[in-house]
């Protein structure tokens, strides 16, 4: 602690040099102590003792100035006594007379003002990151005291802004409060202030600028011993942004559910027009736009191109459009000759009004549009024309989740258009009994054409998108990047769910859903339906378990797989619904004839119930419990739609009790015929793999994406890809290198020549061109009845739907190459004896590889081992080609050693590998000889790991 005397010229100043001997100090004489009070100004004293001469009267000036010029602690030593209690009174630290007990006084004092300035460093660092965490955090606290007058942090006046400080009173802040919210607020107020009770609860406050803010308040309330409040608290976080992001994600889940329910009439009814003006309606107010509109592309005389309108929604005080002097229409040439052709390339116009050409502002500004949006919309190949939407409160900026979904829209509008005129050719063109019964046939062939095309054209981007997730996820991420991969995989997969209930409610709907009966073995077929769900229950801390009675038979004749799918609805639903408790499934008979058996299932969980108003409707199509914008759940609402027509098809019924917050049981029974032989059927042999991983594939698929990581994943498979972009390419790589090809994978649908047209094509040769018995595997989205059997027929030996499973697609790839590999090993080389340096130990993420493989612990091994049968081969041509100089041999081979140790996530010896691959093919294999050395020490560790881990499968 540092001290400044200031001493008259009458005091000792040896005996003062004796005071305060462990701190330093400064001592000055004056003759008027109030003389050195400007030293301050140079000197950080912590404290200032006066000693004045009896006839100094200054010292109390001084006094005065030391404390509220430069706040510092003031001590004061008198000569003569009388004037102690005078110093304290006007605010010294301490006081007293210079005697013999001066010095330990002054001790004392300087003791306590250590402790005081301590305490007051501590206390500014406290506060120093109090006010951190509110800047970080949007985060602010405030106080009441006994008196009703409020104190705010610095971090809540930020938040209300600097201009809107609430004052002392509470009514302040009420001013200030979004009047939907009122009531709550008050409320509240009277439960915290009243009452005494903490609350944790949300409201909006609204600035001068009419800007809303959501604040998440917390409050507590200390009572004293009497039970009368002592003192209020409370702390308020701006959750805006949150706030906002949950509203983009419920407008994205409305606009989706909009356009289900318009895919899902428009499938089943003809005149697609009938339902666009209501799904405008319903697509502008979820999108949250002021106006909403179909334009329709017309020819006139002499060739101009015109652009009318057809359909409009305007949100109320807008003028329509429609009812302009003369509608609303717009010559596209030569104004818009640039929106054209973007529109013709099927790209979206968007932005701001004032930014556009002048000639091109003209058409909006009259309207009072500040931000468009137009979508092109075709029907069929043809331009139909566009989807637009228009802004007129203020300017904004289209989120590129909302052009997705308009998007998504414009070719929903589009396929409805196109499959609209189809089918009203056909009626206008059949007036008869007979060609009225041909026109029904070709509109069912339509629609179930227009099933497929959809199928084809949502599901082949979903698979790309899959797959390129998962090829991201094998490239070595962080935690937060796997987390947004997992994301988006998350979201692809929800969304490839929402397109097969479609699909399947369309095929019911057509009649086209059909059971495939065969013999099964009942509790075997549980197992494989449930097993999943138990570990999804687990990770929520619930309890799942299953029984089946004794007297229900073990072989049973049926549909295992519809069975399957509707427990997989059931019990999905009831996990989602429960939050705690246990979700049970149990099976009894509940009929019993000569031949055949009706069991009963029940599927009960301890979830959130149902409201008894909503029970009756919980079947419909498109129908959920909960339907409002800020459910906690999502989905169709096609589940248990779906799960009724198929027990129906068992020739059952389905049925449920529900009690609000105690939970639901669904019943339903079905129909099954009963073996005579009950013994449990043997499970078949898998298929016999291929000794080695080198298969040469050639890989036929016009979508760059699918191509992409389709080839990714059967390199890190071992394989060696070809890639084709259609038919003709396929045949013309046939006849080149057929020979040397083992397998094709062929996409179905492709410009030029489709994949069918070339297996056609193969297996119609007469040999000398082609391998007329190559293995063909068919990749395709298409996933309408008779698919299959229209890609076996035209002499694919598998069939592969999209997106593609790696593990189904390995599986094909072995059943259709296991005969074709007969009598082919590998050969391995004896591993050489090395010295260098010592080994070193390396550990696997089998947490991540399990995660990869989604728990498969099969295919996990199956990995491993073939890691280890390709790491001998791949060790010995690194260290041959390094020992004889050949750079690009030795680049090869550190190049599959980077390929097989990523299918392991040993991605730090992929690092190391790339590098050193790189300085081969930059001429430095000399200088890179020592560090090949150390990889090889490396990779043998990884051995060693994977020799461990695999063993332990």
């Amino acid at each position: 602690m540092k001290v400044l005397i200031l001493a008259g010229k009458k005091v000792d100043g040896d005996r003062m040099d004796a005071f305060f001997h462990d701190h330093e100090r400064t001592f000055v004489q004056l003759a008027t102590v109030s003389r050195g009070v400007h030293r301050l100004e140079k000197n950080d004293a912590d404290l200032v003792l006066l000693v004045p001469d009896p006839d100094d009267a200054t010292w109390e000036r001084a006094l005065y100035r030391i404390r509220e010029e430069y706040d510092r602690q003031v001590a004061v030593l008198f000569l003569e006594p009388g004037l102690v209690d005078r110093a304290l009174a006007l605010g010294a630290f301490d006081s007293g007379v210079l005697d013999e007990h001066s010095e330990a006084c002054m001790d004392r004092c300087a003791r306590h003002l250590e402790a005081q300035v301590a305490l007051r460093r501590e206390l500014a660092a406290e506060r120093a990151l109090r006010a951190w965490m509110e800047r970080t955090d949007t985060i602010g606290s405030w106080v009441r005291d006994e008196t009703g007058d409020i104190r705010w942090s610095v971090g809540l006046n930020r938040i209300f802004g600097e201009d809107m400080v609430p004052g002392v009173r509470l009514s302040g802040l009420r001013e200030m409060v979004h009047p939907e919210d009122l009531e709550v607020f008050d409320r509240a107020n009277e439960a915290t202030f009243d009452r005494g009770w903490p609350l944790d609860f949300e409201y909006r406050v609204v600035n001068r600028d009419g800007k809303v803010r959501h604040l998440h308040a917390n409050r507590e309330v200390e009572l004293g011993p009497s039970g009368d409040v002592v003192r209020i608290y409370g702390m308020a976080r701006d959750v805006s942004l949150q706030k906002e992001f949950e509203e983009l994600l419920f407008r994205r889940d409305a606009i989706l559910q909009v356009l289900t329910s318009f895919a899902s009439r428009f499938l089943r009814k003809i005149d697609w027009d009938e339902g666009v003006s209501d799904a405008l309606v319903k697509l502008g107010k979820v999108a949250d736009v002021t106006r909403i509109y179909l334009f329709r592309k017309a020819d006139r005389p002499g060739g101009e191109e015109v652009l009318t309108l057809h359909n409009e929604w305007a949100a109320e005080g807008l003028f329509p459009l429609s009812k302009g002097p003369e509608g609303f229409e717009i010559s596209t040439s030569p104004l818009y000759d640039t929106w054209r052709g973007a529109m013709l390339k099927r790209k979206v116009v968007t932005g701001h009004v004032k930014h556009f050409r002048k000639e091109e502002r003209e058409v909006f500004e009259s309207t009072g549009a500040k931000s468009i949006m137009i979508v092109p919309v075709f029907a069929g190949n043809a331009w139909w024309g566009f989807l637009g939407l228009s802004e007129h409160r203020c300017e904004r900026d289209w989120l590129p989740v909302e052009i997705e979904s308009m998007m998504l829209a414009a070719n929903l509008f589009g396929s409805a258009i196109h499959y609209g005129e189809m089918s009203g050719k056909l009626i206008e063109a059949n007036r008869s009994a007979e060609e009225a019964s041909a026109a029904a046939l070709d509109a069912n062939m339509a629609k179930s054409m227009f099933l497929a095309n959809m199928s084809h054209e949502i599901r082949t981007p979903i698979s790309g998108i899959l797959g390129m997730t998962e090829m991201m996820i094998t490239t070595g991420l962080t935690e937060e990047q796997r987390e947004h991969t997992d994301m988006i995989r998350d979201a692809a997969k929800s969304l490839l769910n929402i397109v097969n209930d479609i699909l399947d409610i369309s095929k019911i709907e057509a009649g086209r859903m059909e059971l495939k009966l065969e013999d099964f073995t009942l509790r075997s077929a549980l197992e494989t339906s449930v097993r999943s769900f138990g570990p999804q229950a687990e990770l929520n801390n619930l309890a799942f378990r299953y029984s089946v009675a004794d007297e229900v038979p073990v072989r049973l004749n049926g549909d295992p797989d519809r069975l399957g799918q509707v427990l997989w609805n059931l019990i999905g639903n009831a996990l989602k619904f429960t939050e705690r408790g246990l979700v049970e499934l149990t099976v009894e008979v509940s009929h019993r004839e000569q031949s055949r058996v009706c069991l009963l299932f029940k599927v009960r969980d301890t979830g959130v119930g149902i409201p008894p108003d909503k029970l009756d409707a919980v079947f419909d199509s498109f129908t959920q419990a909960d339907s409002s914008l800020r459910k906690k759940h999502q989905g169709t609402g096609l589940g248990l739609t779906i799960s009724r027509q198929l027990v129906n098809m068992m020739g059952g019924e389905i049925s449920v009790e529900s009690a609000v917050g105690q939970g639901s049981t669904f019943f339903f029974t079905a129909w099954f015929g009963v073996l005579r032989d009950q013994t449990p059927a043997v499970a078949p042999l898998k298929a016999r793999k291929p000794s080695t991983l080198h298969l040469n594939i050639l890989l036929a698929d016009d979508n760059p994406m699918n191509r992409k990581y389709l080839k990714h994943f059967l390199t890190m498979f071992g394989h060696t890809v070809t890639t084709a972009e259609n038919g003709l390419e396929v045949l013309e790589l046939l006849r080149e290198n057929g020979r040397e090809i083992d397998v094709v994978l062929m996409d179905v649908q492709m410009p030029e020549m489709s994949g069918i047209e070339a297996t056609r094509a193969i297996r119609e040769s007469d040999g000398r061109l082609y391998d007329r018995n190559i293995p063909i595997i068919a990749l395709t989205a298409y996933a309408m009845k008779g698919d299959r059997e229209r890609m076996l027929e035209s002499g694919m030996n598998d069939y592969v739907s999209k997106p593609v499973d790696m593990h189904q697609l390995s599986e094909a790839i072995v059943r259709c190459t296991a005969g074709r590999k007969e009598g082919e090993s590998l050969v391995c080389t004896q591993e050489p004896t090395r010295s260098g340096p010592p080994e070193e130990e390396i550990r696997l993420d089998i947490k991540s590889l399990t995660s990869r493989f989604e728990g498969d612990l099969e295919l996990l091994k199956d990995i491993l081992d073939l890691f280890l049968m390709e790491a001998k081969n791949k060790r010995e041509a690194l260290i041959t080609a390094a020992k004889t100089g050949d750079a690009k041999g030795t680049a090869m081979a550190l190049h599959s050693i980077t390929n097989i140790s990523s299918h392991v996530l040993a991605m730090d010896v992929v690092q190391e590998a790339r590098a050193l691959e790189k300085r081969c093919f930059c001429g430095e294999l000399e200088a890179a000889g020592r560090d090949i050395d150390r990889l090889l020490v490396r990779f043998d560790g990884l051995v060693r790991a994977v020799e461990a881990e695999a063993a332990k499968l």
